[in-house]
């Protein structure tokens, strides 16, 4: 999806220069980062309600090479797995650079990479099947990763809080016209399971409230539940497409990719190419 967002982000045009993409729901910051790392966006601004993971973000971007150090130095077991995600569940007792060291370790030798205290190590208690802890903790590499994001650290802020209040902000804010949100919040029927801080009901309307208030352009990831196109936003465009899933099992699954009036999504292919893609409404009603 990273070079379809690429183009999309290209091809916006206003009164004044588009300058800012913004994840309300960082989480790992994929889209945002490859961005950066493209010169595709000037800058990138990354919020995310879960301490551990602004914590990390935070700590790379103001110690990375510390934190790159301590990577390469990492050897991963079940004690470090265990004392790490301890730290997340009480993270009021960490500073944030022990906080972004404890999640990255949960990230990286967890089950899907998931954040949160429904994570289970990587090949079990025993690392006894097919994956072991450590078989997605290839130290050097991740720190050359980390440092390397490090390096853009002028063109990326990282603030933790509610992502939400910040698309509400934005029609007050002066700068909605050089914004691009790219919004990939927990979803409909797995989020609060799989996430920390996930969204019930009535987070999910307001998400839908601030965003189809705002006037700022934005796009928004989301499971085919019906309720996203006929409830959540049912005057928008909704694309349909396939995506190869590992978050809970290996599949294909079909999300929503739902778009502001203001996108410009003329010419573009679908979001991931050769997998199939199709509108559910291809015009703002």
């Amino acid at each position: 999806m990273t070079s379809w967002l690429t183009d999309l982000f290209a091809q916006q045009v206003g009164d004044l220069p588009v300058e800012v993409w913004l994840e309300p729901c960082a989480g790992g910051a994929g889209a945002a980062l490859t961005l950066l790392d493209r010169d595709a966006i000037n800058e990138a601004w990354l919020v995310d309600a879960n301490p551990g993971i602004a914590a990390f973000w935070e700590t790379v971007v103001a110690d990375g090479p510390a934190l790159a150090g301590l990577v390469e130095r990492t050897a991963p077991t079940l004690d470090l797995y265990d004392t790490s995600r301890a730290l997340l569940e009480a993270p009021e007792e960490a500073d944030r650079f022990r906080l972004g060291y404890a999640a990255f370790i949960v990230n990286r030798c967890s089950r899907s990479g998931i954040v949160a205290p429904t994570s289970g190590p990587m090949g079990g208690r025993t690392s006894n099947g097919d994956w072991s802890l450590g078989a997605r903790f290839t130290a050097g590499a991740l720190a050359d990763r980390i440092r390397h994001v490090h390096s853009m650290r002028g063109r990326l802020r990282v603030h933790q809080g509610d992502g939400i209040a910040y698309l509400e902000e934005l029609g007050d804010s002066g700068i909605a016209d050089e914004v691009v949100a790219f919004v990939d919040p927990p979803y409909i029927r797995e989020g609060n399971r799989l996430y920390t801080k996930g969204l019930d009901e009535s987070g999910h309307r307001r998400l839908a409230d601030a965003l189809n208030s705002t006037p700022a352009r934005w796009v928004l990831t989301y499971d085919d539940e019906p309720v996203v196109a006929d409830t959540l936003y049912p005057n928008r465009r909704v694309l349909a497409y396939d995506i190869r899933n590992t978050a809970n099992k290996a599949r294909v699954a079909r999300e929503f990719a739902v778009f502001s009036d203001n996108v410009d999504v003329r010419g573009l292919g679908t979001p991931l190419n050769g997998l199939p893609a199709t509108w559910v409404r291809e015009h703002a009603a």
